[in-house]
């Protein structure tokens, strides 16, 4: 903010120009510009007054909160254009996410965000609820809540808020316990030989799936020059997403080798004699794989040859549970897996039963009348104590009765 002499057409003028920013709300700013002053004291003045009214206008700018739907729709537009410090997001799960949040909080549309509280947002678990949605949706309603009011702290659009309410709202704690659906040994062997002599247009990414435990993007994106036939592997550095469109990096983020066994050389020897030289991808080109549905067509399958009906994934797990109970090391599965989390890894270990397989055996508790073989004990009686043992009885019923005489 300054007082500017200035000459115009041979005439001296004063300028007045003030800049006020807000040090506690972002973005808050307020401006005057006042030309052709006559004379320094007339603009001295008028600074003064100038000041005071941008003072003003900052303060009430300042106690201005967002209404929440001017905040979503601001939280939406920043994050598509890439331009916020918040985390970025994947352009489907964005619109996914804000699609949510207005239908389930549009009652919030005009309300200042300072005067939203965990009871509304309680209110909206409750109708969630009341709507049977899983309690993982409600955790993802509570998560997005407090992204957009976290975007809305940090960029500094809500000036006197310093927390979500829907921070202190406590949601039952989900608890995904049930064991992962497997294939058993013979299971696996019908699924794979029915689906060869059906010819079915699957069995090759089935059986990929089985011996390598890659998941499905992965399997799509994988090609040729992935393939080391001198060292046996094949690199895994890459996934396909149904839902973008794209090949993007795997899900963990970093490649990884995953050994050749011989019987999936054989059938990738064979799949390369039948693929066009000029096809990049191992696999074959399925257009309903390409559109997330591979765990439709294992399903139905499974179901028509009269085995368990499992997702795709399952294969995964499959592939992992076999090799551990097979004497595989978990950190060696882990990472033909690429899992970064130890808690996915003890997941297969409880599936396969390792941590606790022959601990009871130390026990040694017996069953009566068993030996260690679980086998009856037969009762052996020595016939001489069986003899003693019964003239015994016998001199003891004759005392008895001649007793009972000379009392008569």
């Amino acid at each position: 903010m300054a007082i500017k002499e200035v000459t115009i057409e041979g005439q001296k003028f004063f300028e007045v120009y003030i800049d006020m920013r807000s040090k506690v709300k972002k973005g808050a700013r307020s401006q005057r510009r006042v030309r052709f002053i006559k004379s320094l004291r007339e603009a001295q003045a008028i600074e003064k007054q100038s000041l005071i009214e941008c003072s003003k206008d900052l303060t009430k700018q300042e106690s201005v909160s967002m209404t929440w739907g001017e905040l979503l729709d601001l939280y939406e537009i920043t994050l598509r254009s890439g331009t916020a410090t918040h985390a970025k997001m994947q352009a489907n799960i964005l619109r996914e996410q804000i699609a949510f949040l207005r239908r389930w909080t549009h009652e919030w549309y005009s309300r200042d965000c300072r005067e939203l509280t965990p009871g509304d947002v309680r209110r909206v678990m409750n109708n969630l609820e009341a709507e049977n949605y899983a309690k993982t949706r409600l955790r993802t309603m509570k998560t997005a809540i407090n992204g957009v009011f976290r975007f809305g702290i940090d960029e500094g659009h809500l000036n006197g808020v310093h927390a979500s309410p829907a921070h202190s709202i406590q949601l039952p704690k989900y608890v995904d316990d049930k064991p992962p659906q497997i294939l058993g040994m013979a299971e696996i062997q019908r699924l794979l030989e029915s689906a060869r002599a059906d010819d079915h247009p699957w069995y090759p990414v089935w059986f990929m799936a089985l011996n390598t435990g890659m998941r499905s993007g992965e399997l799509f994106a994988v090609e040729w020059s992935d393939v080391d036939w001198e060292k046996k592997l094949v690199t895994v550095s890459k996934s396909y997403n149904p839902r973008m469109k794209k090949v993007k990096s795997t899900k963990a983020g970093y490649w990884r080798k995953v050994p050749i066994n011989s019987e999936l050389e054989a059938m990738l020897k064979e799949l390369r004699a039948k693929t066009p030289m000029h096809q990049r991808e191992v696999l074959p080109r399925l257009s309903r794989w390409a559109n997330g549905e591979a765990a439709k067509f294992l399903r139905d399958y499974c179901i028509l040859i009269g085995i368990t009906s499992v997702n795709f994934h399952a294969l995964r797990a499959c592939f992992a549970t076999h090799l551990l109970n097979a004497g595989v090391s978990s950190p060696v599965v882990k990472k033909i897996c690429g899992w970064t989390e130890e808690k996915v890894m003890n997941r297969y270990i409880r599936l396969a039963g390792l941590d606790v397989a022959g601990a009871t055996e130390t026990l040694g508790f017996k069953i009566p009348g068993y030996d260690g073989t679980a086998r009856k004990v037969a009762k052996v009686v020595n016939l001489h104590d069986a003899r003693v043992f019964r003239n015994a009885m016998l001199t003891s019923k004759l005392d008895g009765d001649s007793s009972g005489t000379e009392e008569s």
